[in-house]
């Protein structure tokens, strides 16, 4: 804003902003930083602090200018009548500061899968189709590989891999190719081509997607299977990062030695903010092309690779993160909390739910997690506490 103003001596280009949030959700991811609520930022630059350092400085003290707070109370997803409902908005509002009793945690073990007449079925109809949310990424990969040979089965299908094509992202015999992690000395890789082939482009192929940036070497795909879209191609259209859809058709040809690649994918997507129309196609079927993307590869043994890889870009939609999850809401919430390792991220996922029972977890969550002190600062922010407005 004050690029676009030109006042590059006022906050926000002198102009007022409306920002909207709950900080009681996920934090920002670690590559981001720290939040600008959180203790870890300071509030003093000094000139010996790295950049970053002083950015984030700058950032908190523009964040405590908002002395304005709306806080909204009333629940616009919870909205169940019962018992059991009433007794779940509590559930969540104890997770929100950390605070959930013995009996919160009685409550939501009823909603653990099991095999028991009493316990919910994760292979119930109204939850088999339904994205698990878990914490990791990994854990996403692996279920959405347990899911692509249930739903094939399922539907009678044989599935049809896809394959990436990928080059190295810079031409040999300059620099390094490979990257050592966690310290290490990188390894010189000397070559007389860009083209990736061999052992390599095999061990490329079968990275999951959360070792190559969520952009996937190969896709197993059959109509009908839900997929979530991993790019911004076409906001106007609905076709972003996050959206949901489910494969309809698709063009595709034969790389030298056969095997396929995806041209266009045309998918339905599933809740779109409107109705999309595209002359020629059915009502929300768009098509998404493929995106040549340069990427970090992370190897089997600790290496990296750069590459450019060309693939259309989504993954399975069996599963998906805590993250991917924010903003949702779920009439049928399966989640996984072994990985949801803070009552943040527990919190995000569960509060995806309408109703207790549209929420199912697969195992019982830790009570470390959901009880004690909380590990952030936002409830003792300045911007909070100066003056704040509730609109019930």
């Amino acid at each position: 804003m004050c690029v676009a103003t030109g006042l590059i001596d006022y906050p926000f280009g002198s102009k007022n902003f409306v920002i909207a949030g709950d900080p009681a959700q996920l934090p920002p991811v670690k590559i981001a930083g720290p939040a600008l609520y959180s203790d870890t930022v300071g509030s003093v630059i000094h000139r010996t602090h790295a950049l970053k350092i002083q950015k984030q400085s700058m950032g908190k003290a523009l964040y405590h200018q908002f002395i304005h707070v709306v806080m909204l109370r009333q629940n616009m997803r919870q909205k169940g009548q019962s018992a059991e409902d009433a007794a779940y908005r509590t559930v969540l509002e104890n997770l929100r500061y950390k605070k959930c009793t013995q009996a919160d945690l009685d409550l939501m073990l009823t909603r653990v899968a099991g095999r028991g007449p009493n316990n919910p079925k994760i292979y119930d109809k109204n939850f088999r189709s339904v994205p698990i949310i878990t914490g990791r990424n990994a854990a996403r990969d692996q279920t959405n590989v347990t899911g692509v040979g249930l739903f094939a089965a399922d539907t009678g299908q044989q599935l049809i891999t896809f394959y990436s094509m990928d080059k190295f992202r810079t031409w040999a015999d300059t620099e390094k190719k490979i990257e050592r992690k966690r310290g290490k000395k990188p390894v010189d890789l000397t070559r007389q081509t860009d083209d990736v082939n061999g052992n390599i482009q095999e061990a490329l192929w079968q990275l999951w997607p959360s070792r190559t940036e969520h952009h996937p070497g190969m896709l197993h795909l059959c109509k009908g299977m839900p997929v979530m879209i991993k790019d911004n191609q076409a906001t106007e259209l609905a076709v972003t990062n996050g959206a949901e859809a489910e494969v309809v058709d698709w063009t595709s040809h034969p790389l030298p030695d056969g095997k396929p690649v995806l041209d266009i994918l045309f998918v339905k997507l599933k809740y779109p903010p409107f109705t999309i129309q595209i002359e020629g196609l059915p009502d929300n079927v768009v098509p998404i092309k493929r995106l040549a993307k340069d990427i970090k590869c992370s190897m089997k043994d600790d290496t990296t690779i750069l590459i450019t890889r060309d693939q259309i870009p989504i993954v399975q939609d069996f599963a998906m993160t805590d993250f991917a999850s924010q903003g949702r809401t779920r009439p049928y919430n399966p989640v996984d909390p072994e990985f949801c390792l803070t009552h943040q991220s527990l919190y995000t996922a569960l509060s995806r739910s309408s109703t207790l029972s549209g929420t199912i977890l697969l195992q019982p969550i830790d009570p470390k997690i959901v009880q004690g002190k909380l590990n952030h600062t936002w409830v003792n922010s300045p911007a909070i506490s100066m003056q704040t407005l509730e609109v019930i």
